[in-house]
Order: structure tokens, then C-alpha cells, then sequence
């Protein structure tokens, strides 16, 4: 009597315990359930960031040594309130907000600037583009010659 009493609750904890999981198996009629089925077309796609359109201009095109010239910056896609950063050719950068797709940026070249071909670089986000100009002497006094010391 001392085995048959452990014995027996055992085996009526075991079954308590299968009995949820042995009750489906016992509930299927023996028909083939549909497997849900995930396909690559099925998943979310993931929002891609906009793409950026940038196109950058200076205006003037030529500019002397201590004048000044205003980079245009044109952004399409660009979140509102984004910043665009302007690098001069001498490796200055200035921060520009770009509002209704649009920024712009005055700079001054120096005046010991060397003359010939520069060029300005414009990042907004990943997308980066450049605009060059030229700079040309300076010219002082009425008849155009560049100033002198020795003169």
C-alpha cells in the first residue's frame, strides 16, 4: 500500500501535465491545416531615406581677389529645416539652413588670394556637389593697372 499511493499520484500528476498538450493532438480530425506562409513581397518594405537632388551655382562666375560672391544652393528632397555645409576654397566651413528648398551663402574671397580656378564644396546629408569660379586681380586706380609699390 505504501508504493501503490505514490504511484498513483504520480501518474495522475504526469497525465494532468499532458493532458492540455495530448487534447489538441486528440481534437484534429486528421485534415491538414493551412501553415501560414511568409514571402518577401509579404514584409513591410522599409521607408528609403529621399533622395536628395543638389545643385549648387556662384554668382558671379569671376571675382577679384578681396570681393565677394554668393553660393546658391538648390536641395529638392531635402527635409525641412536640413543643413547644408558650405566648404570655400580655402577649407572654411559655414552651416547654412535650407528653407523651402532653398540656401544661400555670401563669402568674401581674401585679398591675397591666388588668381585662377577655385572651387566650393556643398554637403547636404550624404549628397555632396561642387561649383567653381574663378578669381581674378585685383585692379586699383582709374586706369586699370594693378597697383604697384615701386610706382
Amino acid at each position: 500500500m505504501r508504493f501503490a499511493k505514490p504511484f498513483t499520484a504520480t501518474v495522475l500528476g504526469a497525465t494532468l501535465i499532458a493532458l492540455p498538450f495530448a487534447g489538441s493532438a486528440l481534437a484534429d480530425s486528421g485534415h491538414l491545416q493551412p501553415i501560414a506562409t511568409v514571402t518577401k513581397d509579404a514584409q513591410p518594405k522599409p521607408t528609403a531615406p529621399s533622395a536628395i537632388s543638389l545643385k549648387v551655382a556662384v554668382n558671379p562666375g569671376q571675382v577679384r581677389q578681396g570681393g565677394s560672391y554668393t553660393v546658391s544652393i538648390v536641395a529638392k528632397g531635402a527635409a525641412a529645416g536640413a543643413t547644408a555645409t558650405v566648404k570655400t576654397p580655402e577649407g572654411r566651413s559655414y552651416q547654412v539652413t535650407i528653407r523651402g528648398r532653398q540656401a544661400s551663402k555670401t563669402l568674401t574671397v581674401p585679398s591675397n588670394a591666388r588668381p585662377g580656378s577655385k572651387t566650393v564644396t556643398v554637403t547636404v546629408g550624404s549628397k555632396i556637389t561642387t561649383a567653381e569660379f574663378t578669381v581674378t586681380t585685383a585692379k586699383n586706380g582709374k586706369n586699370g593697372k594693378k597697383h604697384d609699390v615701386r610706382d
